[in-house]
């Protein structure tokens, strides 16, 4: 990679582990206390905290009255940053890809030209205990069926060196489970500038001894129209925000915001309306970056926060509380240049804390902050 610009920012804090660690394991709340007094499963507790599943503006209200030193804002931001951070340029429609690999898979192994569409589970494949990023693979549900083993790369950012990458990651998992068969892989990308900077690669034997069998495909979405993606399966609607320039104007995609989520929600089960959206507006923030989340969330007429979304930041410093927090989050979405430094906010009033917590996800660039932060010196002052 070449540049500031390509440097991969660090995840933000996953919304479960923090419960867990900093809430959950001091006070010696168990998951069975926890989703008693959250009246929720213990299923879904459980898959909050792995990351499975999010936290709602429901849960959200009842975890501010168990634990009162915290706020929904808090919650929900926390939610909000998770999502946002995987539609960003940091392989920010990893996630949001795996969960449209489990809802409309189907539609995604027809563009990719699978010989066979049905019949297939996909899983997000966890290569010698380390996750790896895409890495989704569709496995045939029958051991004994003739299906390759599919392997889909969603790339939608710079990465010189992807092709190696994912071959290799397909060799790793074929040896992992000692697969000799056939494999369709396939590289997605959002946008032809990224499969432009991929540097060419290939493997050949010599000998014509030792060789994986299948096939390297590689997409990009820009090059298709919205009607020619609709074609191929209209559950491919989701992924139509990349046939769009990214200088669309915001009142003809706000048009079209309506018009995809009509047809999502004819094409899709009712019960898996809110994911579909979900990713929808997480591909549509990935897309066009200089969207809002309230933005989004108008013209979708949707939540985002209601939505599913790095122990990494841990480390970071999550023990020393919101004001910290805070910072990390406005770090990860502008990076350097930040009118204030870390050790300046940490030190702020709760009044200051709480009102950026509720407006920290309408800044769409660090001027915005920096001029909503001026705005506020008798806040500041009084500290």
């Amino acid at each position: 990679m070449k540049g500031a610009e390509n440097m991969k920012k660090s995840p933000p804090i996953r919304p479960g582990l923090v419960l867990k660690k900093r809430y959950m394991e001091p006070d010696n709340f168990t998951v069975t206390d926890l989703s008693q007094l959250l009246e929720i499963s213990y299923h879904s507790l459980s898959n909050i905290l792995s990351g499975k599943g999010s936290i709602t503006p429901d849960i959200a209200l009842k975890l501010e009255k168990i634990f009162s030193n915290t706020t929904v804002e808090f919650w929900l931001n926390l939610q909000t940053a998770y999502d946002i951070w995987y539609a960003e340029g940091n392989r920010g429609t990893d996630e949001p890809f795996y969960q449209l690999m489990t809802f409309g898979g189907e539609a995604i192994l027809k563009l990719i030209g699978a010989s066979n569409c049905e019949g297939y589970d996909a899983k997000a494949v966890v290569l010698k205990e380390k996750s790896v990023y895409p890495d989704i693979m569709a496995i045939p549900k029958d051991p004994h069926s003739k299906n390759e083993r599919i392997f889909i790369e969603f790339q939608a950012y710079t990465e010189t060196m992807i092709r190696h990458i994912t071959a290799s990651k397909v060799a790793l998992s074929c040896a992992q489970d000692q697969y000799t068969g056939s494999v369709l892989t396939a590289i997605i990308y959002t946008d032809q500038k990224f499969q432009d900077n991929a540097c060419a690669y290939s493997i050949e034997s010599e000998s014509g001894e030792s060789y994986l069998k299948g096939q390297f495909k590689e997409i990009v979405l820009s090059n298709y129209t919205e009607e020619k993606l609709i074609e191929i399966d209209p559950r491919l609607v989701i992924l139509v925000p990349f046939t769009l320039t990214s200088k669309t104007s915001k009142t003809e995609l706000a048009q079209k915001c309506n018009k995809w989520k009509s047809i999502a929600i004819e094409v899709f089960p009712e019960s898996s309306n809110r994911n579909v959206l979900n990713v929808l507006s997480l591909f549509i923030l990935n897309r066009f970056k200089d969207l809002s989340v309230k933005e989004v969330r108008a013209m979708l007429n949707f939540d985002l926060s209601d939505t599913r979304a790095g122990e990494e930041l841990i480390d970071m410093g999550l023990q020393k509380g919101r004001q910290e927090l805070l910072y990390t989050m406005l770090f990860n979405r502008f990076g350097s240049g930040l009118p204030v430094n870390k050790e300046t906010l940490v030190d702020m009033d709760d009044t200051v804390i709480n009102s950026l917590s509720t407006a920290i996800f309408d800044f769409k660039t660090a001027e915005e902050f920096a001029s909503w932060w001026r705005e506020r010196p008798y806040e500041r002052a009084n500290k």
